[in-house]
């Protein structure tokens, strides 16, 4: 690539993304000094594309009628946005079903974010690369540019990448009907279905296929001994290993005779209508000669008839088709060979599977032109026809025509009788018959083959007569049903709360019984297991949760980053949570305004399922409106009874929880309204003082009540749910230690730590003393903002910094934060800067004194947890009275190191004295 255009990032959203529910791949792209001349200022660049890709007149553009992307090429338009074009342009030349793009300009001039469909990551990276080469090509004066060898190489890749037409069917099945399906690794398995309830498809072949089946459907002499001894008409055979034995075979069966691979598959080597031992001798040489790693094989007596492939699914006959050998036409100047390769030209056909119809295999087609005493090089008559392969084959050339409507009940018993004689549930039974649409003749029919992974894309591409979805019925033979294929997913978005409401929902849900697969900003969870720590908030976590079949519900944090690096992991949910919508993050990856997040954290809501529940927050503005774009029934909560949403719904005889003026949690629905819980009764809550964390709680009893839990057992749940470290790591973490007031809480962007505060400032403290930090990806006006609300609330601040300085400079977050406390009002002398994390709290225990809250915005928890362990381990004793009330030993006086410090003993202070302890302060200028 040139200095000329640049490609910064490329991004494949493989999930439902903020511009399309299907794949979206998502580039930033710098288009440098073209920034400043737009294709109305590039002389002959219009003309020069046009005449490359005269098709582009057929682009709507935002316009809405074929030849609006020409408009705007004329009056003038930025290379970006041609590039879009021209990229879905190569792939729909390319035979790739893509339709939608859009070019977004971003911040930064000469920055643009360039999304458009794609099917094959591979394919859809090479056809946007091929777009900026022939835009460059063309700005650089070249006049010999061609766009077939672009289409052709992203052609290539993309049916080689694809799923094949058999996998693809069913891939496709699931998806319309609403079941969750994904491709495992690059061959032809899918997964169906979500944790416990999942299944598996590999082509054909389910997981519910059994295995011995399979084996003794590719061992063709027991599938013939078990065919037979069920009382199925299958052909006299015998099986050989050398040429020797030919004569043997043609003494014991007569003639005529077919050969072929006693393991074969997919119609390889074999050979039918052998009538002289010579024609045996040939086909014998041929097919040891091409394919040597069969050893054995299978002679039997040739049947005459019409070649027919019944498939069944569960039991069931779902289609038939008359299978045809190829067959090439004469001009009267042509060979036989050329005319197979124009054959091959056929769009419809391609290498192996790839496509509806296979390439014709020119050896195969030798071999068996030999029998006939014909040669490739032969030249046809004009309008003569000819057969040039035995077999009918898909796989090796055949055709099909759909005759499911024409089989008669007796051949349709037949087929299903030999799929249970092997035990297959889905099976393709080939069968000889002179005619299916009568009752069937055992002396004039007969079962040559039963198949454990029957191609299906005969039925659904079918040369003539009706398409049927094979693909569908496998599906529904798998699931009757979405809700027997998926376990119940809730879904959880917002800028703050999500961490803490999905692990409510979380705790709710495991009280029943259910092994509850989890994924936050800590960790992955299945069951009490944690399999993953970290900030697992993205799609790759919550993968791993709906892909173990141990799992009977997931609760998923579905995070901004996450979102804009994959897209979703899901394509639906039946439960979707939106805490609140608040700036944070912006200024990254085209996300420059609260409306533009606004839109990215709509997804949740637009997933939902018809019939699924959308939990929305009626406090939050930008929430309300994400209730036009959900199919799931809403549901409301709110921190304010009188909220107009909240009694406009409750007048309406909708759901919503919400919090009474007494502080009474409140459930209505069906206009009835009920008492649920005292907010202060409520651990979490901090005796009701913290009102994110009642917000949280109202979020999660909905979401829980809506998967199905009672009002009792929401009751009973949330009332062991803690604000600890082992149920809420990392969010409003309390201990006190030596008449001291420690809380860790995770406070990352303005409306976090406000709400932090507004808890804290209820509590009794005689100073407040803050550790803090920024993200450096917030915007400096972001951290400035912050750092006001910072030096509002405390006595006394301690600037440190994140270990990922996320492109900014040393300290330079805490300058700000700095610049924003200064703003305030806070005096210079009551700022601290300690860099350290783990430093700059203890130093902030050793100058803290009795009666001091120390409130610590942490970036890596691990400090939180080592702080404590050094403050216990340096401890001395603590003694905790049957009235739960935490007595501690007299202060020590700060020391240089913990070593030098007198020794403390920590606990955690119990619940029920936390709750009676913290009450309104009085008097304190920031209480």
């Amino acid at each position: 690539m040139s200095n000329l255009i640049q490609i910064n990032k490329i991004r494949y959203w493989s999930g439902p993304n903020q511009y399309n529910l299907k794949p979206t791949m998502w580039i930033e792209l710098d288009i440098g000094e073209l920034e400043h001349r737009p294709s109305n200022l590039l002389p002959g660049f219009n003309e020069a594309l046009l005449s490359i890709l005269p098709s582009l007149d057929t682009h709507t553009c935002s316009r809405g009628y074929a030849g609006g992307f020409v408009e705007r090429l004329y009056e003038g338009t930025w290379i970006g946005h041609i590039i879009e074009h021209i990229t879905l342009e190569i792939q729909h030349l390319a035979g790739i079903p893509v339709r939608r793009g859009k070019t977004i300009t971003g911040s930064t001039p000469g920055i643009y974010y360039v999304t458009f469909d794609y099917r094959e990551k591979e394919s859809g990276r090479t056809a946007f690369e091929s777009a900026v080469a022939i835009v460059e090509a063309i700005l650089a004066g070249q006049t010999d540019i061609h766009a077939e060898p672009y289409i052709s190489q992203v052609s290539e890749l993309y049916f080689n990448n694809k799923l094949g037409p058999s996998t693809e069917a069913i891939y496709n099945a699931a998806m319309e009907r609403r079941i969750p399906v994904e491709r495992i690794g690059t061959d032809s398995t899918l997964r169906l279905g979500t944790g416990i309830r999942q299944k598996s498809v590999q082509a054909t072949v389910t997981s519910q296929t059994s295995y011995l089946a399979v084996e003794n459907s590719c061992d063709k002499e027991m599938t013939k001994h078990l065919l037979e001894a069920a009382g199925l008409p299958v052909p006299r055979g015998t099986v050989i290993s050398t040429r020797s034995e030919l004569v043997k075979a043609v003494i014991q069966l007569g003639f005529p005779l077919v050969l072929k691979p006693a393991n074969g598959r997919q119609g390889q080597g074999v050979m039918t209508n052998l009538q002289s031992v010579l024609q045996l001798e040939q086909a014998y040489n041929f097919v040891s000669r091409e394919f040597p790693e069969y050893t054995e094989y299978i002679v039997e007596r040739y049947f005459t008839g019409q070649d027919y492939r019944f498939t069944v699914v569960g039991g069931k006959l779902v289609a038939a088709s008359l299978r045809q050998p190829p067959t090439v036409t004469g001009d009267g100047v042509s060979t036989i060979r050329q005319l197979i390769a124009i054959e091959n030209t056929n769009p419809l056909r391609g290498a192996g599977h790839e496509k509806p119809m296979s390439e014709i295999p020119l050896e195969q087609a030798r071999g068996f032109l030999e029998q006939a005493s014909r040669s490739l090089d032969d030249v046809l008559l004009e309008g003569e026809t000819l057969c040039v392969m035995s077999s009918a084959n898909l796989s090796t050339g055949g055709s099909a025509k759909d005759v499911t409507d024409q089989v008669h009940p007796s051949y349709e018993r037949l087929a299903i009788e030999a799929a249970q004689a092997i035990g297959l549930d889905v099976a393709g039974v080939d069968i000889i018959s002179p005619d299916i649409r009568v009752p069937l003749n055992s002396q004039e029919a007969c079962i040559l083959e039963v198949n454990a992974a029957p191609g299906i894309r005969m039925h659904h591409y079918p040369a003539k007569g009706t398409p049927r979805d094979v693909g569908a019925a496998i599906v529904d033979y798998l699931f009757p049903s979405r809700e027997e294929a998926a376990i119940p997913l809730v879904a959880v978005t917002g800028t703050n709360g999500k961490t803490t409401t999905v692990r409510i929902i979380s705790h709710l849900l495991r009280t029943t019984g259910q092994k509850v697969g989890m994924t936050c900003s800590d960790g992955v969870w299945a069951g009490d297991e944690c399999i993953d720590e970290g900030d697992c908030s993205g799609p790759a976590s919550a993968r791993k949760i709906l892909s173990r079949n141990d799992i009977e519900a997931a609760v998923l944090e579905t995070a901004r980053g996450g979102m804009m690096r994959e897209g979703l992991a899901f394509r639906w949910c039946d439960v979707g949570v939106v805490t609140n919508i608040s700036e944070d993050h912006l200024g990254q990856d085209g996300l420059d305004t609260l409306e533009d997040l606004r839109k990215l954290k709509r997804l949740i809501p637009e997933v939902v399922l018809p019939g699924g529940v959308c939990i929305l927050n009626a406090d939050d503005e930008g929430c309300i409106a994400m209730g036009d774009h959900t199919d799931g029934r809403i549901v409301y909560f709110s921190l304010h009874e009188q909220n107009p949403v909240i009694q406009g719904t409750i007048y309406a005889g909708g759901e919503v929880w919400y919090l009474a003026e007494d502080g009474t949690i409140m459930y209505a629905a069906d206009g009835q309204v009920e008492r649920f819980a005292d907010s202060r009764e409520i651990p979490v809550t901090v005796g009701g003082l913290a009102k994110h964390n009642i917000a949280n709680s109202l979020a999660a009893l909905a979401a829980a009540h809506a998967a199905g839990l009672t009002l009792d057992q929401l009751r009973q749940g949330i009332r062991t749910f803690y604000p600890s470290a082992e149920q809420s790591r990392g969010r409003f973490n309390l201990t006190h230690i030596q008449d001291r007031t420690l809380i860790a809480d995770y406070g990352h962007n303005p409306a976090g730590m406000s709400a932090v505060y507004e808890t804290v400032a209820a509590m009794p403290k005689k100073r407040l003393l803050t550790i803090v930090s920024a993200p450096g990806d917030r915007t400096d006006r972001s951290i400035i903002e912050m750092g006001k609300i910072i030096g509002q609330h405390s006595d006394l601040v301690i600037l440190k910094e994140d270990l990922d300085l996320r492109k900014r400079e040393p300290l330079e977050t805490a300058r700000l934060l700095e610049k924003g406390c200064i703003d305030a009002g806070i005096s210079q002398d009551r700022l601290i800067t300690v860099p350290n994390e783990y430093t700059a709290s203890l130093h902030a225990w050793k100058i803290s004194e009795p009666g001091d809250l120390i409130l610590m915005f942490y970036d890596n928890y691990e400090n939180v947890e080592k702080l404590l362990h050094t403050l216990e381990q340096s401890s001395s004793s603590v003694a905790v009275d049957n009235s739960t009330k935490v007595k501690t030993s007299a202060a020590p006086a700060a020391a240089s190191s913990p070593e030098e410090s007198e020794t403390i003993r920590m606990a955690s202070t119990p619940l029920q004295a936390l709750t009676q302890s913290v009450q309104p302060a009085k008097g304190h200028k920031h209480g």
